[in-house]
């Protein structure tokens, strides 16, 4: 298969399952607390990564290198910041909010790693963003908390450093799982702290229903999700790849409609269309120019 074609594949499913997991999440914080949940989270992902790395047959590696350090910092920011945004705002507006993600990840791709973007490639991406803006306009009846509303927007800043960051000081030949396990580990130190800081870690119920969801949600996007990303940046340009993943919104929104009704308006739907049809010709258009050596 030609890598570029494979880059955009495993692209698209790790949309498709990053998608279900806040919804997921969005459950399980009925019933426990959003630095439990935290914690929860990055636990589940160090099993999970752990069991692949044993399934597989390629064990995972603890990667105790300063840069690594560096990047656990970042992603344990991004996981606390997501599930205080989780728990103060719907799954719907997270989805919206999380859009964020693709104006930082492209700014930081060119600002740290250089990348150029061609005027037409830079045309689709903001045709994208503007799609996925007039997607969010809610008008009125777009309530969301301010404080909930700068935590999705931060949590959103810390990814995309923290994804711009391993494709710019983590080498290709380091394996996807071991860096992940490695992440989550050293992660986990963060998180507990922070955890212990505001007095929760031991304060209250850990419910199985609260446990168990999160665990799933983090399953989903924590570990499935983040793998197939970190796969696909080995064949795609980094901001290429984040851009196309401006479709969660939609995909969300479609998931979570039974649970947290949206109405759609003119614009919305305007801006849906915009969104899909941007991002189609972006991918289309990178995948004919583009040759695997320039990734």
């Amino acid at each position: 298969m030609d890598p570029i074609r494979k880059g955009y594949i495993l692209n698209f499913m790790s949309v498709i399952i990053m998608a279900i997991g806040p919804l997921v999440a969005k459950f399980g914080l009925l019933h426990i607390s959003a630095s439990k949940a935290a914690v929860i989270n990055t636990m589940t992902v160090i099993f999970v990564s752990y069991i692949w790395g044993r399934i597989s047959k390629n064990k995972v590696q603890l990667f105790l290198e300063k840069k690594m350090i560096l990047l656990a910092l970042f992603n344990g920011l991004g996981v606390i910041f997501l599930f205080i945004s989780m728990d103060l705002l719907s799954p719907v507006e997270i989805g919206f909010l999380g859009r964020f993600y693709t104006v930082f990840a492209v700014l930081l791709s060119v600002i740290l790693l250089g990348e150029r973007l061609t005027k037409i490639e830079m045309t689709f991406i903001v045709a994208a963003i503007l799609g996925a803006f007039l997607f969010v306009n809610k008008g009125g009846d777009f309530h969301s908390s301010v404080l909930g509303s700068v935590f999705a927007l931060l949590y959103t800043f810390f990814f995309a450093l923290t994804n711009v960051y391993i494709k710019k000081a983590v080498s290709k030949d380091k394996n996807s799982n071991s860096i992940i396990f490695t992440n989550s580990c050293v992660s986990l130190i963060f998180i507990i702290l922070y955890a212990i800081v505001v007095g929760d870690l031991f304060n209250g119920a850990y419910t199985f229903e609260g446990i168990s969801l999160i665990a799933l949600s983090s399953m989903l996007s924590g570990f499935i999700g983040t793998i197939l990303l970190y796969e696909a940046l080995k064949y795609l340009r980094f901001s290429i790849a984040n851009v196309s993943r401006a479709l969660s919104p939609l995909l969300l929104a479609a998931i979570s409609f039974p649970f947290f009704p949206v109405k759609l308006t003119a614009l919305n739907i305007t801006g849906a269309v915009l969104l899909m049809v941007s991002i189609l010709l972006l991918t289309f258009g990178d995948q004919r120019t583009r040759k695997p050596s320039e990734n």
